[in-house]
C-alpha cells in the first residue's frame, strides 16, 4: 500500500522556496505530490502538471529535480520515502517476533503469602534486569524513528553537518552578527535551535536591509540599542547614521545558493 502522505518540514521548504514566486512554489509543490504518488515525473508530464506557462515556471524549478531515463524526481523526497520505509519494514519486523511477555500474577490467599510475594519480586527483578531476546528488540527500536528524524533535523541528510552562509563575505559583518548573537543570548537567553533557523534569520535581516551590507549592521545596533528581540525596518535617523558606502552592496553567491537550498531541493 502506498504511503498517501509525504513528510513535509516547513522550516527548510521555507528557506529553500524563500526566492520563488508564489507561481513557481505552488508548481514545485504540485510536482512534488506527483512525484510521491507515481514514483517519478515523466518529462513529458511536466507542461500538464504545471499548466499554461510552464516553460518559464519550470526554468526556474529545474534545478530542484535530477533526471534519469526522461524521468525527473526530487533526491531529497526519495531519501524521505526510503527512510519511511525502512521504518515500516522494521516496526512489521518487530511485530511479528512479538511485544513483551505478560507477567505472572501473584498467587491470591493468605497461606504462604509473604513468600509468594518475594518469590515474585526477584522474579520480576530479574526479568527486568535481563530481558528475554524477544523483549529486548522491541525496546531497542520504540524510539528508533524519532532518533532518527531528530538526526535527519541536524544534518540535511547529508551526514554532515549543515554550515552557515552570510549574505555578505566580510569579516565586519561575521563580527557583528556573533555581537548580535551574543547579545541575544545575554539580554533575553536565546540560542537559535538550529542552523535553518539562524540561515532563516539571516534572510530575513537580507531582506530588510535591501542588499545593503551598511544597513544590515544598522539593523543589528538598531535592534540592540532598543533592546528589541527581533529586527526591524530602519528607521529613517538610524539610516542617516549608518556608514556610508560606494555602492550597493550584493549578496554574496554562496548565500543566494544557501537560500535556495532546503530539505526538499537536494
Amino acid at each position: 500500500m502506498k504511503d498517501p502522505a509525504f513528510p513535509f518540514y516547513a522550516q527548510d521548504f521555507l528557506v529553500g522556496t524563500l526566492h520563488m514566486t508564489c507561481e513557481e512554489t505552488g508548481a514545485y509543490i504540485k510536482l512534488l505530490a506527483y512525484q510521491w504518488v507515481n514514483l517519478g515525473i515523466p518529462k513529458k508530464r511536466i507542461s500538464i502538471i504545471i499548466g499554461a506557462g510552464w516553460e518559464n515556471v519550470w526554468l526556474s524549478i529545474r534545478e530542484k529535480f535530477v533526471e534519469k531515463n526522461d524521468v525527473y524526481y526530487n533526491e531529497r523526497l526519495e531519501f524521505e520515502r526510503e527512510k519511511r520505509a525502512r521504518f515500516k519494514q522494521k516496526q512489521s519486523e518487530n511485530g511479528k517476533k512479538g511485544g513483551r511477555p505478560k507477567k505472572d500474577n501473584a498467587p491470591q490467599g493468605q497461606d504462604g503469602a509473604t513468600t509468594n510475594t518475594i518469590t515474585n519480586n526477584n522474579t520480576n527483578q530479574d526479568e527486568t534486569n535481563n530481558p528475554t531476546l524477544t523483549q529486548k528488540k522491541p525496546l531497542e527500536n520504540e524510539s528508533e524513528y524519532e532518533i532518527e528524524n531528530n538526526n535527519e533535523n541536524r544534518k540535511e541528510g547529508t551526514g554532515e553537518k549543515q554550515n552557515i552562509t552570510y549574505p555578505y563575505p566580510t569579516e565586519a559583518f561575521a563580527q557583528q552578527w556573533q555581537a548580535w548573537k551574543n547579545y541575544r543570548a545575554t539580554e533575553h537567553n536565546f540560542h537559535y535551535r538550529s542552523p535553518q533557523s539562524e540561515q532563516a534569520a539571516l534572510a530575513e535581516l537580507g531582506t530588510l536591509s535591501l542588499d545593503s551590507e551598511a544597513d544590515a549592521i544598522a539593523i543589528m545596533h538598531q535592534s540592540m540599542s532598543k533592546g528589541w528581540k527581533g529586527f526591524f525596518e530602519l528607521k529613517s535617523n538610524e539610516q542617516t547614521r549608518a556608514p556610508s558606502r560606494k555602492g550597493k552592496t550584493q549578496y554574496s553567491n554562496d548565500f543566494k545558493r544557501k537560500i535556495a537550498e532546503g530539505l526538499q531541493s537536494r
